[in-house]
């Protein structure tokens, strides 16, 4: 089954609980959870398509960096 594209609020939420079986799926994902400000997790999906060479994952993982997304980049630590 294909994930729509994240249109609406209500919609980015179903594309992120959907599976993602392929690149598109996990880009519509990614890009629903930047929809719900949830920039980690798409940092996360594009940063995977990238090193797997996918361009278009790269230039939205500069977007984010262009914008100044709050994307966490390091350790946790225990609270």
């Amino acid at each position: 089954m294909a994930i729509a594209h994240p249109c609406t609020l209500l919609g980015a939420a179903r594309a992120l609980l959907q599976p993602a079986a392929d690149a598109q799926g996990q880009h519509l994902q990614a890009q629903a959870a930047c929809l719900l400000g949830n920039y980690e997790r798409a940092h996360r999906l594009w940063e995977a398509l990238a090193h797997g060479g996918d361009r278009e994952a790269l230039a939205r993982l500069a977007e984010l960096a262009q914008r100044g997304a709050p994307v966490f980049s390091g350790p946790r630590y225990p609270r």
